[in-house]
């Protein structure tokens, strides 16, 4: 993280402090097209998920890109988007053009985390499901390494915190352990439906 400025870097820190610093203990991440397709990003978004690594820095270009065909953008854009992915493999390279468009939508900064965790949870429920073939071994102990790495957001708690909840919080046992699992993974694709309505326009 020691390519970001400092003052962009002080200023997330300020929104963030309540995130850990143990933040994507899973090392999962997903593609810009995944991610861009699951939601309307902002810079802030791009600057966050690429902090933590869950795009790659080279989404920035990707996402500057985007922007020159949807947007009036920036000069800043234009650059950013001139810049060929060989030249981008050197994180150094991109990060004073991200440094000046986060201080543009330095106000989204507030929404950037909870964006990425649904993006985050959307990508690992759908290849659950099957997509592209790949499966997570188990996947409500992803969920709950989410909720750790993202300082237990209740928004989440009804799906990953299971282990953890108190007695008097676990919702009535089904019979069985499939249908208990299936009752956690409805909650989570309820969450995930909630969170379409809220990111994408």
């Amino acid at each position: 993280m020691e390519w970001f400025n400092n003052n962009v870097a002080d200023k997330i820190s300020k929104l963030i402090t309540e995130i850990p610093h143990h933040m994507n203990t899973l090392h999962i991440s997903f593609p810009y097209e995944y991610a861009v397709d699951a939601a309307d990003l902002n810079w802030s978004d791009i600057y966050f998920a690429i902090l933590y690594k869950y795009l790659d820095h080279r989404s920035a270009i990707e996402h500057a890109r985007f922007q020159l065909e949807i947007d009036d953008y920036p000069q800043t854009v234009m650059d950013l988007a001139c810049i060929s992915s060989d030249e981008a493999i050197f994180p150094h390279v991109i990060h004073p053009y991200i440094d000046k468009l986060v201080d543009i939508s330095g106000k989204n900064m507030c929404n950037a985390k909870d964006k990425i965790m649904y993006i985050l949870l959307k990508w690992v429920y759908e290849r659950d499901a099957g997509v592209d073939n790949f499966h997570f071994n188990d996947i409500l102990d992803v969920a709950e390494s989410i909720y750790h790495d993202f300082n237990f957001p209740e928004s989440i708690a009804r799906f990953a915190s299971w282990r953890i909840l108190p007695a008097s919080m676990i919702e009535p046992d089904l019979g069985s352990v499939e249908k208990n699992k299936a009752r956690l993974l409805e909650h989570w694709k309820q969450f995930l439906d909630e969170q379409q309505q809220r990111w994408c326009h």
